[in-house]
């Protein structure tokens, strides 16, 4: 495969792109791999890897620790690979290694977790402090402090998404700037990543340290969803810049291939090397960086590169006689305002007892305000979603309606807040929190999908079909929304289209119950009785204590002559929904089908009596 040369760059070329983006307003962002630590004095995981292996193989001592005997690792990932805890036999892995040895290169990254599993087998914790040490006394290199001045201008390319577990990110933004990084290190928080935060934002897909990173083959074969779902969004507004990434960590390239990974904008690889095809990486990056219509970018490595950039934009700004000048006012400005307060502290007299304890609740009121008052709009809607998710309804509500009051073109919140309007039935207020959350953001699909459920609910169903086509349109992998267009289409009764929707739900996530119970409902009334029992059975499998599916299989077993199966499902609808009226009603016809006829009387005494 030939990579067109046209579309190979140098990295003066992208800096100017960048500089232009502040006139079209297009937005990048950065996504670095450990090729970018390397130059703070962190080592690149090939060179871990070669210095593990040396150690397991009986070559050197690692940090401390002796040679360890070849043949007893040996035995040990012989183990390991039976216990199905490695992901490549052994011999396999010390073959590359071998290799790798005599062609002076690192070992492929395909087997770096296999070997930090091995080097670590007798203590994981080890592998977690191992890691930290090497990173502690490490600090951001000069490509850094460019980095930081791009995260907090404009606001326009202030998303870091990053493979690493270091901290040189967060390090350069407090050395210097004044703003405070939005650190998004566990999928949990995934959901806060949002274009229109106006802080820095750092997305650390393998976890922070203070976390414990993924270090097992079972846990980066794939992004959490909850990342998926985030970076899909991320990548709708933003062009990925990739710096020191090789993509051998499995999860975050094997996001980046699916297809359904939208870059509108393309992509940008950078690689240190000339503008040659030669130069470039593998052919599996060159297919990638091809399919999405993207450039690689040559450069002499991270600080290189970033330095270039910010010759481009900021001229003499960058230069080592203004910076250090700013950092040591910076510097001065807080050993000052230390002094201060240090002296400010010792001249005050000890108060008495009696006045600190009769002054304590105004102080303590006085703390709040100041606390409340310190908050940011991005504060409060944060609150606000924390409230929603603990049932705390109104408060949510509140928490929203002041981040709007902050920051009235805050999107998210007028659609977050709409959906609370919509649990609270102020359908009224609802809707117009929608129109405004559209107005402020056309683009975003979620918030066409969110007044579609509302439509939907208030039985608006051209209205409603309309908002998730264009949802679908914007974001075309919404498995929720694919759930709700095929569930107005089974309202419609147009079945194939409903059909046609909950398998694309099921495609995007096949571990949601409900797209396989609403797929066998509809089965079910088409008569295709052997699909609707695999659907049934599996949502069951999904979720054992779904009562609906358990019932509607029952029914199914009845019409297909299986009594007996059917009070087994009526039963177990009973046991976990005693109320259910139906059920109670139904398992006393096939007892009474079966002849059970003082069974088939207790159920409908009971049925009578719900």
């Amino acid at each position: 495969m030939e990579f067109p040369a046209s579309r190979i760059i140098s990295a003066k070329s992208l800096s100017q792109m960048i500089k232009e983006a502040a006139e079209s307003g297009q937005r990048f962002c950065f996504i670095l791999g450990s090729g970018a630590s390397v130059e703070s004095g962190i080592p690149s995981g090939g060179s871990l890897e070669m210095q593990w292996m040396d150690c397991l193989m009986g070559r050197m001592e690692d940090r401390g620790m002796p040679p360890m005997d070849a043949g007893e690792t040996r035995r040990i990932a012989e183990a390991l690979h039976g216990e199905q805890a490695l992901d490549h036999p052994f011999q396999e892995i010390e073959n590359a290694w071998l290799r790798a040895k005599e062609a002076g290169r690192p070992v492929p990254s395909e087997y770096y977790f296999d070997i930090y599993r091995l080097r670590f087998h007798a203590n994981s914790h080890q592998g977690y402090r191992y890691l930290e040490k090497i990173m502690e006394r490490c600090a951001p290199s000069l490509g850094y402090h460019t980095l930081a001045k791009l995260l907090t201008e404009n606001n326009l390319h202030n998303l870091v998404i990053t493979t690493n577990f270091d901290s040189l990110v967060e390090d350069a933004l407090f050395l210097y700037t004044d703003k405070r990084p939005l650190v998004v290190s566990h999928e949990s928080l995934a959901d806060y990543i949002e274009a229109n935060i106006q802080r820095p934002i750092v997305a650390k897909v393998h976890r922070g340290l203070m976390y414990a990173p993924f270090n097992s083959p079972d846990t980066t074969k794939e992004l959490k969803p909850e990342w998926e779902r985030a970076l899909r969004q991320a990548f709708s507004t933003y062009t990925p810049i990739v710096i020191g990434y090789a993509g051998g960590d499995h999860s975050l390239m094997s996001f980046l291939e699916q297809d359904s990974t939208a870059m509108p904008n393309g992509v940008y690889w950078c690689y240190r090397g000339k503008c040659e095809p030669s130069c470039l990486p593998g052919e599996n990056i060159q297919a990638f960086v091809k399919k999405r219509g993207g450039c690689f970018v040559a450069t002499g490595g991270f600080d290189a590169l970033m330095v270039e950039i910010g010759k481009t934009l900021y001229g003499d700004d960058i230069r080592p006689g203004l910076t250090e000048k700013k950092l040591k006012k910076v510097l001065d400005d807080r050993v000052q305002t230390y002094n201060d307060q240090w002296n400010r502290l010792n001249e005050q007299p000890e108060m008495e007892e009696a006045l600190r304890t009769m002054n304590a609740a105004e102080q303590q009121e006085e703390e709040r305000r100041e606390r409340q008052a310190s908050l940011t709009a991005q504060d409060r809607f944060r609150r606000g979603f924390r409230a929603a998710k603990e049932g705390r309804l109104q408060e949510a509500v509140e928490e929203y309606t002041e981040a709007i009051r902050m920051n009235p073109g805050y999107a998210s919140a007028y659609n977050n807040r709409g959906n609370l309007y919509r649990e609270l039935n102020e359908y009224q207020k609802a809707l117009d929190d929608y129109n405004k959350a559209i107005e402020l953001d056309p683009e975003d699909p979620n918030a066409y999908f969110t007044r579609g459920l509302l439509y939907h609910k208030l039985n608006e169903c051209q209205e409603a079909l309309e908002d998730f086509n264009q949802a679908l349109e914007l974001g075309p992998d919404h498995p929720d929304c694919y759930y709700s267009r095929g569930s107005l289409y089974y309202k419609l009764n147009e079945h194939q289209k409903a059909l046609e929707d909950f398998s694309k739900a099921i495609e995007r996530n096949p571990d949601d119950p409900d797209c396989y119970y609403s797929r066998g409902l509809l089965y079910h009334e088409l008569n295709e009785y052997q699909k609707a029992l695999e659907d049934y059975n599996k949502a069951l499998e999904l979720d054992p204590g779904y009562a609906s599916a358990y019932y509607n299989r029952g029914l199914l077993y009845e019409a297909l002559g299986e009594l007996e199966k059917a009070i087994e499902d009526y039963t177990r609808t009973l046991e976990r929904n005693p109320k259910h009226k139906k059920a109670c009603q139904k398992r006393g016809e096939a007892y009474a089908a079966l002849g059970q006829e003082a069974l088939a009387e207790a159920d409908r005494k009971s049925a009578a009596a719900l």
